[in-house]
């Protein structure tokens, strides 16, 4: 009912939509405002061989570029947002839509997001460069996320088609899931949750 409810007024009422958004990320990041600040160094100390930053407005052309080099069956199941640089640059400002950046050699290979509530509550998505795939970035995408909604006190949700064996099949290399029921348009509505040792 909610799910609904949300995408009626974005999709009908664009203005109460954003007065929503506004206020929601105000005091997401006022509630998560120490935590907001540890995230920097959490993210350097996963950095390894591939670096984890968060995005900032000087990556939307790259990111423009990134989303523009992948083939059209990638974004099959990934719409979170449009992919121009107009939209990508709200999202970076928006304080309680944390997207992220994994880069190599100073290259995007990968794309990473968690959009949050004041709820508790937060959705990921992600996705990896086609010409980087098959390489574990995925499923070390889906534990780098899991130590950031540790640390912010959030419970990771998503949605995933049943269709999408290779989501799946990540999703469940990185964390424990919980699939919470079925939504309308047939895509599973998952809990990601942290792997048992």
């Amino acid at each position: 009912m909610l799910y609904k409810l949300a995408h009626l007024i974005k999709n009908h009422f664009s203005f109460v939509w954003d007065s929503i958004e506004w206020i929601n990320a105000t005091l997401f990041s006022i509630l998560h405002a120490s935590q907001l600040k540890a995230l920097p160094s959490l993210l350097e100390n996963c950095s390894n061989d591939y670096i984890y930053r968060l995005a900032d407005l000087t990556d939307v052309d790259a990111l423009v570029e990134f989303f523009r080099e992948q083939p059209e069956n990638a974004f099959e199941f990934f719409k979170p947002h449009e992919f121009d640089a107009k939209s990508i640059s709200k999202i970076i400002k928006n304080k309680a839509f944390l997207t992220f950046i994994v880069c190599k050699d100073n290259q995007i290979v990968g794309y990473f997001f968690l959009r949050c509530f004041i709820n508790g509550k937060c959705f990921r998505g992600k996705m990896v460069h086609n010409k980087w795939q098959g390489r574990g970035i995925a499923t070390r995408l889906g534990k780098v996320t899991s130590k950031i909604t540790n640390l912010l006190g959030l419970r990771m949700f998503g949605s995933i088609s049943p269709d999408n064996l290779a989501s799946l099949q990540s999703a469940k290399a990185s964390n424990d899931i919980r699939i919470h029921r079925t939504l309308d348009n047939g895509y599973y509505y998952i809990e990601f949750l942290p792997q048992k040792e």
